[in-house]
């Protein structure tokens, strides 16, 4: 067992890496920048902006004199030592490397000085991907486009993440609690009206969407019958229909694979044979068959749990629940890079541990798995 452990962690670094690296590259290949905005910003402060994230480098006046030509535009890729500005003496100041002209920071006739900052060049994406791999090694994610640098991507998360866990875990309990035995039971009575019951509301559960049942939940619960409130996650009565909503999509997948793993078990050579030595039903199932039968919801658990408790996106924005999701889909809109490289990092971190425990867990509850 302690061999397997090691062997998956090691392939649980390289799997988090890919997914980090992915997700870098695919974030700036995105169409817009993170300082895009309906207002542009001056040039000087979109640039400054640029090199305070380590995005871009500024080029530097060697000596002083007055701008009769910018011999380059802004999006031009320049290559190292190529001029970009021509003074009234007839000389020129040249690029000290290649890249991506983000910024002209000048115009003619101005005059510039020694060591004046004259335009900005992106940084190239393999630098600043190597610069962010050395911060998140360290977990350090910076700060957040979005707070103009005043706050961490470490303080938004241990902010938020909480308030989406504690969603995460009254759902995953209602999907617990109710799926597994609602498919314990359909799966020992098949084709009886129990079973058909049971299946019909689970495959609309599986049918519907958060999207879909929260308003319904809103509409019935909340607006005609007054039950719950709807005011966040303040107050308790406020925590029920959020948690229902995550919780009873999850419950309906649990009670189809319970079903299935059920029908699957009590089929198999040892419960007849349990069966013929005269045991009573219930010690058949609750000793011999139930281990089985939960194993396909086993495999399902650890995904989910990730999922809920990284929060619902949709769940979260229906009944305005201040967790990571908020944060996250502003920051993938914003183009805020480290802030969704934490909350990236931060779901992939879970999702793999999450089945790493779930790998483990096989070898309890299946006396035929064998980790070497």
């Amino acid at each position: 067992m302690g061999r397997f452990v090691v062997r998956r962690l090691l392939s649980a670094v390289l799997v988090i890496w890919v997914i980090v690296t992915l997700s870098f590259f695919l974030m700036r290949a995105a169409p817009g920048g993170p300082f895009d905005a309906d207002r542009r910003l001056h040039p000087t402060v979109e640039a400054n902006l640029w090199v305070t994230y380590g995005m871009a480098d500024m080029i530097r006046s060697h000596k002083a004199g007055r701008v009769t030509d910018v011999l380059i535009q802004k999006g031009d890729t320049v290559s190292s030592h190529q001029p970009i500005l021509r003074l009234d003496d007839g000389t020129t100041i040249s690029s000290p490397r290649s890249g991506e002209c983000l910024s002209i920071l000048v115009t003619t006739q101005d005059l510039v000085k020694p060591d004046q900052n004259v335009a900005a060049l992106k940084t190239p994406l393999v630098q600043q991907y190597l610069t962010a791999m050395a911060s998140y090694l360290s977990l350090d994610f910076g700060v957040t486009f979005s707070s103009e640098g005043q706050r961490t991507v470490f303080e938004t998360i241990a902010q938020t993440a909480p308030i989406s866990m504690e969603l995460g875990i009254y759902a995953m309990l209602i999907a617990l609690f109710l799926g597994i035995p609602t498919g314990l039971v359909a799966g020992l009575r098949p084709n009886s009206w129990v079973d058909y019951t049971s299946m019909s509301m689970a495959m609309t559960g599986v049918s519907l969407s958060e999207i879909v049942l929260g308003p319904m939940l809103i509409l019935v619960f909340a607006v005609h019958l007054g039950w719950f409130e709807l005011s966040g996650w303040a107050t308790p009565s406020a925590k029920i229909l959020p948690a229902l909503t995550l919780g009873l999509i999850y419950a309906a997948y649990f009670a189809r694979l319970t079903r299935g793993g059920m029908l699957d078990v009590i089929r198999q050579d040892y419960i007849r044979t349990a069966r013929a030595k005269g045991l009573p039903e219930s010690t058949i199932v609750v000793r011999h068959a139930l281990r089985g039968a939960i194993l396909p919801s086993v495999t399902f658990l650890g995904p989910a749990l990730a999922g809920t408790l990284t929060g619902s996106v949709v769940v979260e924005r229906i009944y305005n629940i201040p967790g990571v999701s908020e944060f996250f889909v502003s920051g993938a809109l914003n183009r805020d890079y480290p802030l969704v490289m934490g909350v990236v990092v931060l779901y992939s971190g879970l999702l793999v541990v999450m089945n790493l425990l779930v790998d483990i867990g096989y070898a309890f509850l299946d006396p035929r798995v064998k980790y070497d």
